[in-house]
């Protein structure tokens, strides 16, 4: 069979842009993302398999360098530093634990099969990163509701962020003699300094130049000068031995300062899908199908734990920011996937000689398999969303419905400035868990010699005094940690409580404090096992997670427990404000927050339905805490309590489900109930 090998850039542009578009047009036409069918295209155009038509691989991997350029610029002009703020405390949070996981996650499964630890490093941060445009389109299609929407595209803003931080790092990494606590040390330094300069220069002359361009009223100039700067911040990075992936995202973030960004994001877009359409060709050029057959034990176990371990990552983050189950379980399934980063990430190892090219070729099997996942998953969702609902048990929702309610008026509210310090002591303290943990496996034999000449003793013995000593130095900085997170947790919960009694009555608040030292504490030990990974023992590692899952889902359990022992004990102020529900919207219960208060109509679909046979919770977010009936009685009900005429009804959750279910159990009985809600 007559095969055409391109030989010059033109041959190159014809053969990648065609087959790209005819490959793409039939991926659409199968509801499937353009970017399988433009990797598909590389690999039909590549030099691995038999197909009469090849372009030339370093030619395009030249031209992809533009794709990616102009992809991370457009991505820096959607960042707003304001829109970072805004969403750190409930996105951050999520970003943070998720991506500390996975590449945790990632790490194990590279060492257990014999990989190097700055292979297996590379793998954890390959897995960490989901695909905001596989995301994107799948959304379209799936029409999902606004509020999962929301709350996956703030993650996947805070995910693109970590992803740019995490590959220079590695670029820098990978670019010296190899992975070190000293490496590691001068690594971020350097990074600080030129992100501090370049940032400094950058945001007193860029935007002011980019308006002054924009009165011109030329776009044409406008392309030219935006392009022109994303070029030369791209070039300072690469001279600074950084990836240009950074310096062009740091330009896109300059730029958008100016006010313009959605103005130059338009213009730029044909340019940025052309030559983002020949990089995703050009990663499909590399895919080896031979590296397929020969790892596909690995290759099976990166997908599961991409799928797994994003879905609990996203999961459970989502829950501690204050996200119902449902919507929670829904962003989980959601972000299974991996994409455009995870190639940038795996080509700057290949290109600096850190990982061996079957770990590109893994990358991408990984991101096609889960790409084609994803559709389906979301499809999914909303059913494992309501049977997870459905399933957990009224104390652990009663709780999760009123820390949600006390997360929303946080994110309304101004946080105490006494809350400060305790993250400068958190912070801190992670430090200095960090720097004992790597000290201790870089230096522990060094250190057993030492001790050992100087007391005299057997080398086991000089061996386990250090080790103790580690420990016991350890432990004291953890528990300084803990009671970081203690007093964070109680600061942020008794500002939010005494804001929300004017008369200066202050609730104890105990149920929120809990959560949220839970939640930071999970965060402290995601962030500090991803950082200590390639200086820890794997099996230490595990260790530590699933004791820390173990004490946490206890403390969860004691604090749904007390949280019925509370509501009893409240049953004498609920009664008096049953005795009046129209005179608040909300009112507020000591160590509970606002409960709001409704009086079912004799129409309502609920009466004559047990609370677990009506599921309101899995239909909207809101729960059941409460029931006044006629005589004067407050109930604490469980799932089998069946609802009558004349019940009012003291609902917790965040506004959003407190709606949805005033909706629902005020609509005409004969009406249909909304499919989704919260």
């Amino acid at each position: 069979m007559p095969v055409l090998i391109a030989h010059n850039f033109l041959e190159d542009l014809a053969l990648a842009l065609c087959v790209g578009a005819v490959v793409s047009v039939l991926c659409q036409a199968l509801r499937q993302p353009l970017v399988v069918g433009y990797l598909i295209a590389g690999v039909l155009v590549g030099p691995q398999v038999p197909f009469p038509l090849v372009a030339g691989l370093d030619r395009i991997h030249q031209l992809s360098e533009l794709g990616v350029i102009l992809l991370m610029f457009a991505l820096g002009l959607e960042f707003s530093l304001r829109k970072l703020v805004r969403l750190a405390p409930t996105a951050g949070f999520i970003t943070v634990v998720q991506v500390g996981l996975l590449i945790w996650l990632g790490y194990l499964v590279g060492l257990a099969f014999g990989w190097t630890v700055l292979e297996s490093v590379f793998a954890g941060a390959i897995l960490a990163i989901s695909s905001t445009t596989i995301i994107a389109k799948a959304f379209r299609e799936q029409q999902v509701d606004k509020g999962l929407a929301e709350l996956v595209f703030g993650i996947t803003l805070f995910e693109d962020l970590a992803a740019v931080i995490i590959l220079t790092i590695l670029t820098a990494v990978a670019s010296g003699a190899g992975l070190s606590a000293r490496m590691l040390a001068e690594t971020v330094g350097r990074l600080t300094l030129f992100l501090a300069v370049l940032l400094g220069a950058g945001l007193i002359l860029v935007p002011r130049a980019i308006r002054m361009v924009v009165r011109l009223g030329r776009d044409e100039t406008l392309i030219v000068a935006s392009v022109g700067i994303c070029f030369a911040f791209a070039m300072a990075a690469e001279m600074a031995g950084y990836s240009v992936a950074l310096g062009a995202f740091l330009a896109g973030v300059m730029v958008a300062e100016s006010g313009e960004g959605g103005r130059i994001e338009h213009l730029i877009a044909p340019l940025r899908d052309i030559f983002g359409a020949i990089f995703f060709v050009s990663v499909g050029m590399t895919l080896n199908p031979a590296d397929l057959v020969r790892y596909w034990p690995a290759l099976l176990a990166l997908v599961a734990t991409v799928i797994i371990g994003k879905f609990v990552g996203v999961a459970a983050g989502a829950v501690m920011s204050g996200a119902s189950t449902r919507n929670s379980v829904e962003a989980g399934m959601a972000m299974a996937q991996i994409g455009e980063f995870s190639f940038i990430i795996a080509g700057a190892g290949v290109r600096h000689g850190a990982i061996r090219e079957f770990l590109y070729s893994l990358a991408i099997a990984i991101s096609a398999i889960t790409t084609f996942s994803t559709p389906y998953m979301i499809r999914a969702a909303d059913r494992v969303g309501r049977y997870a609902d459905a399933r957990m048990p009224a104390s652990l929702g009663a709780l999760q419905a009123i820390y949600d309610a006390w997360i929303e008026r946080l994110r309304r509210q101004s946080r105490p400035r006494g809350a400060r310090r305790f993250v400068l002591m958190i912070g801190l303290s992670m430090a200095a868990f960090v720097a004992i943990v790597i000290a201790y496996e870089i230096f522990g034999d060094r250190g057993a010699a030492i001790v050992g000449n100087a007391a005299g003793i057997a080398p086991r013995w000089a061996d386990l005094a250090v080790k103790v000593g580690a420990l016991a130095l350890a432990a004291a900085v953890f528990l300084l940690i803990v009671r970081a997170a203690r007093g964070f947790a109680r600061e942020i919960a008794g500002g939010l409580a005494q804001a929300a009694t004017p008369e200066g009555r202050e609730p104890a608040a105990e149920p929120l404090a809990r959560m949220l030292e839970i939640a930071v504490i999970f965060g402290v030990i995601v962030i500090m096992l991803a950082l200590t990974a390639p200086f820890l023992r794997p099996l230490d590692g595990i260790v530590a997670l699933l004791t820390a899952v173990v004490a946490m889902a206890a403390m969860v359990w004691r604090g749904a427990r007390d949280l019925r022992g509370r509501l009893g004990g409240a049953a004498e102020i609920l009664m008096r404000r049953f005795a009046h529900p129209a005179a608040t919207a909300a009112p507020e219960t000591p160590g509970l927050g606002p409960l709001d208060l409704l009086r079912l109509p004799p129409d309502s679909p609920a009466i004559g339905r047990s609370l677990g046979e009506f599921n309101l919770r899995a239909l909207t977010g809101a729960m059941v805490v409460a029931i006044s009936r006629a005589g004067g009685d407050v109930i604490i009900p469980e799932a089998g309590e069946v609802l009558r005429d004349g019940d009012t009804l003291a609902l917790a959750g965040a506004a959003a489900a407190l709606a949805a279910a005033r909706a629902i159990l005020t609509a005409p009985a004969a009406a249909q109930m909304p499919e989704r809600a919260g």
